[in-house]
This record gives structure tokens, C-alpha cells and sequence, in this order.
């Protein structure tokens, strides 16, 4: 990214790349949590299980007060690092992530699923990978060092995921002939395969306000 004299001359707060740096952290250990349950599932105790949802839920709502926290220092800032559009559409769609990764647990416990298909376990894995690079695309956004790496290796692994999500709505429907089943399933496989979608938007948000600071 070019030299801009309007950083020196007029300083702008950079308290937003801690907050969305926070956010990142928030949604990988939830992911690493998610992760976990997944794998142990069927070798959990309920106890346990119970522990881990609860454990989901407590990083989701500490995601949902940091994206307060901006949009709160959002009002009270005169001169932002970027566009307050891009910090607003950054905050909400993190969150929106953490969102949709905890609902997909309760989704697993609402349907009462002790068996964790290998399809899930693989969404599992694509959403800690994707989630570990968003954090690293987090620091080079602040050092503002080069995205586009880190950028397409995020989509690679959305691309990946949207493989998998057919793969296993057909396996879904060619193999199983329980009604409640498939659309358990179903719920679940749409609920991951949207939460690899909002990673992947965030990572183009990101190159979008790269390309326009320029």
C-alpha cells in the first residue's frame, strides 16, 4: 500500500484493528471448540457436550459486545483508518460468523445428533483453517503488507467447502430414506457451508478497502 501524507497529517484512530483483531481471536477459538465437539461427539459424555455449547455461546456473546464496542467507537471517532461503511460491514459480518458457527452447535443438540457425519468433521476442519488465516489476513491488513495471498487462500478454501457442501447434500439424499434425517442434515450442511461464505466475504471486504485506499 502506497505512503499517504493524510496519516501524518491527520492521524487516524487505530483502536478498530485491535477491535477486529479481537473479533478473529473470539471466532477461532470458537471454531477450535466447534471442532472438538465435532470430533468427540460420539464419545462425549452429555456433561460434556452441554460444556462445549456452553463454552460456544459464552465466545458468541463476547464477539457480540466487541462488535458493539465498534459500532459504539464508530459514533464517537472524527477520522477513521477507512471508510466507517467498511468498518460497519466488517464488525457486522464477524459477528454474523461467530453467529452462525454457534448456531450450528445448537442445531447439532437441538436435533439431538450424538453421531457426527465424517462431511461435518471435514466442515469442521475447512472453518479452523479458514479461520486461522482470517486472523493472519488481520495483522497484514494492519501492517498494510500484502492481502492477496492470504485472500486467496481463504477462497480456495470457501471453494472447497462449496465441494463438500454438495457432496454431502447428495450423499445426504441418495443414502438415506429417514425424512427427519435429511432435513436435520440438511439444516446443519446449509448452516456450515454459509458460515465459510461470510469468512470468505469478510477476506473480500478486506481486499475491497485495500484496492481503495490504494
Amino acid at each position: 500500500m502506497k505512503f499517504n501524507i493524510l496519516d501524518l497529517l491527520l492521524p487516524r484512530e487505530t483502536k478498530f484493528y485491535d477491535h477486529f483483531e479481537e473479533q478473529a481471536d473470539i471466532l477461532i477459538k470458537a471454531a477450535l471448540v466447534f471442532h472438538d465437539l465435532m470430533t468427540n461427539l460420539d464419545k462425549m459424555p452429555e456433561h460434556e457436550i452441554k460444556q462445549r455449547l456452553g463454552e460456544i455461546k459464552e465466545l458468541e456473546t463476547k464477539g457480540d459486545s466487541v462488535e458493539h464496542k465498534i459500532i459504539d467507537d464508530l459514533s464517537e471517532t472524527f477520522i477513521t483508518p477507512f471508510d466507517r461503511e467498511d468498518i460497519h460491514a466488517m464488525a457486522v459480518n464477524i459477528d454474523r460468523a461467530l453467529d452462525i458457527l454457534n448456531s450450528s452447535a445448537n442445531k447439532i443438540d437441538m436435533y439431538n445428533i450424538r453421531k457426527t457425519p465424517d462431511h461435518v468433521i471435514h466442515f469442521a476442519d475447512i472453518i479452523v483453517d479458514m479461520c486461522k488465516e482470517l486472523r493472519t489476513l488481520m495483522g497484514l491488513f494492519r501492517a498494510k503488507s500484502s492481502v492477496d495471498e492470504t485472500v486467496a487462500k481463504i477462497h480456495q478454501f470457501e471453494n472447497k467447502a462449496d465441494y463438500l457442501f454438495h457432496i454431502s447434500m447428495a450423499d445426504l439424499f441418495n443414502n438415506n430414506t429417514n425424512a427427519v434425517e435429511i432435513i436435520k442434515f440438511k439444516e446443519v450442511y446449509e448452516h456450515l457451508e454459509n458460515l465459510t461464505d461470510c469468512i470468505d466475504y469478510i477476506a473480500k471486504t478486506i481486499r475491497g478497502i485495500i484496492v481503495k485506499l490504494g
